[in-house]
């Protein structure tokens, strides 16, 4: 009997070691929650598996993205999968915010004082070639510091029917139809990912509605799918200080009302966006996106100076533009806040004509645009998040272009001949954050340990079949600066074991 409750007890006592993180030799064992959302459940299900083979306990919980955000910008959790987007093809808005010292998006607390010189030089030397050289600093100090497991980007998947022509994904999901034409027929209807999307008001903060207000609103400058600046309501852009730079005015240009566009317009829209409470008493958390600026102000009719508090690479000024669509002062004034988001004005190619936001939206060509009237006649909107609806109503021809296709589900689009599959380089990262202040990852061993202990290579290819790129850091290949070089963290569970050893594991 004495035999048997002393077995009974060294089960007991080895239950509560794991509980408690040590062993019954007396080292520690590394143990800790992976926080995660539903949409990346069976990654992380995967991941804490590979963690057990270099002797790492860990276990996952899912959350409502809502809650987990809360409690991570609270510091309440130690290690959770996230994701962060960039409007830019520039690290400005990725890896500044989610790396420099107390940045708007650094939840994981990471702080290194060289990073953020890097930085502040990439950020403000208008030479390319030291941006580059700042950015590549930067990206080798994160990978040895390892704020994060580092993970992967995404291709954006989308599709379209084969009776499509001219229109292609573009990396942000900006569904641009200007090009577009439709073999048979003058309309297109887009299955959008959403269940609904934001007001049509493009000052307010940008969400899953770009592919909309692209079609309806023209910016100063434009990108092509790939990130490439483009004119648009602008025809040139010169620096005329160190931070200063004059844009002149296309000439000729109506909105969508029969309004001139002009100098005041601009002016007006970025007043909106940088006024404390401009957009109906709410202030735009747009701002950020547009770097140190003081103001812009009216040269004349045809010319719009941008004046910066600190010098702003060029790059960076453009790149910034382009997410900031200009309206009619006159109709926004007087239609009011509520008229113009009931029914939007713009000076794209496309005139909004009906819709509800959780439904569908219509838009109808504009016959007056400056570059001239697209082929279509109408583009249509649908809200469909639910991503087999969308697949089954474009393989039914209910739909024209689909957003979001799953990678799992690319096979069944690729085996219809009416169908084809297109993708973009994506422009989100996705990885493990650590709150880099709190234990056990505040000690570098251990970051880079995980790092080492999941092998990324059978996820990418089983959960998204091959849709999905390794990054050795935050930074995306298709942004600039971004370092081939540097090559991401290799599978090695025996580099992970000992670096947990040498922290105390």
């Amino acid at each position: 009997m004495k035999k048997r409750t002393d077995v009974v007890l060294a089960a007991v006592l080895i239950a509560a070691s794991l509980l408690l993180g040590t062993r019954t030799d007396g080292a520690r064992a590394l143990s800790f929650v992976l926080d995660t959302t539903a949409n990346r459940a069976t990654e992380a299900q995967a991941i804490t598996a590979q963690l057990g083979r270099a002797g790492i306990t860990a276990q996952v919980r899912v959350w409502q993205l809502s809650a987990l955000i809360a409690q991570v910008q609270a510091g309440q959790r130690t290690a959770y999968t996230t994701d962060w987007g960039s409007a830019y093809f520039d690290p400005y808005d990725l890896a500044v915010p989610k790396f420099v010292t107390k940045a708007r998006g650094n939840f994981s607390f990471y702080s290194n004082p060289i990073v953020d010189r890097d930085m502040a030089v990439a950020s403000s030397t208008p030479n390319d070639a030291q941006r580059k050289a700042a950015y590549a600093d930067a990206q080798r100090r994160i990978y040895q510091d390892a704020p994060w497991a580092f993970g992967y980007v995404l291709r954006n998947i989308e599709a379209q029917a084969s009776t499509v022509s001219g229109w292609v994904p573009a990396a942000d999901n900006s569904e641009t139809m200007y090009p577009a034409g439709v073999r048979g027929g003058d309309t297109v209807v887009v299955g959008l990912r959403n269940d609904s999307i934001a007001p049509l008001d493009p000052g307010i903060p940008p969400t899953d509605r770009e592919a909309v207000l692209r079609n309806i609103y023209d910016a100063l400058v434009g990108h092509t799918p790939d990130g490439k600046v483009v004119p648009q309501l602008a025809t040139s852009w010169r620096k005329v200080g160190p931070a200063v730079y004059d844009f002149t005015l296309r000439s000729g240009v109506r909105f969508q009302n029969g309004d001139p566009l002009t100098a005041d317009d601009v002016v007006f829209t970025f007043e909106r966006v940088l006024t404390p409470g401009g957009i109906s008493g709410v202030s735009s958390t747009r701002k950020d996106l547009l770097g140190p600026i003081l103001r812009v102000q009216k040269l004349d009719p045809s010319h719009v100076r941008f004046v910066y508090s600190a010098s702003f690479p060029e790059a960076l000024v453009l790149q910034s533009l382009v997410h900031f669509q200009i309206v009619p002062q006159k109709y926004v004034q007087q239609a009011g806040e509520q008229g113009f988001i009931a029914k939007p004005v713009g000076a794209g190619p496309f005139r909004y004509v009906r819709g509800a936001l959780n439904s569908e939206v219509v838009l109808e060509r504009y016959d007056g645009y400056w570059a001239g009237p697209a082929k279509l006649r109408q583009v249509v909107f649908r809200m469909m998040p639910d991503p087999s609806s969308r697949i089954a109503a474009l393989l039914s021809g209910e739909v024209q272009v689909i957003q979001e296709v799953p990678p799992d589900l690319v096979d069944r689009l690729r085996a219809s001949p009416n169908v084809e599959v297109k993708t973009a380089e994506g422009t989100r990262s996705y990885e493990i954050e650590f709150n880099t202040k709190a234990a056990p990852f505040d000690d570098p061993r251990v970051r880079q340990a995980v790092n080492y202990a999941i092998n990324w290579d059978p996820i990418l290819r089983d959960i998204y079949h091959g849709y999905a790129t390794r990054l050795s850091t935050a930074f995306l290949p298709n942004g600039f600066g971004y370092d081939p070089t540097l090559k991401p963290y290799p599978y090695d569970p025996a580099k992970a074991r000992a670096l947990l050893q040498d922290a105390g594991y």
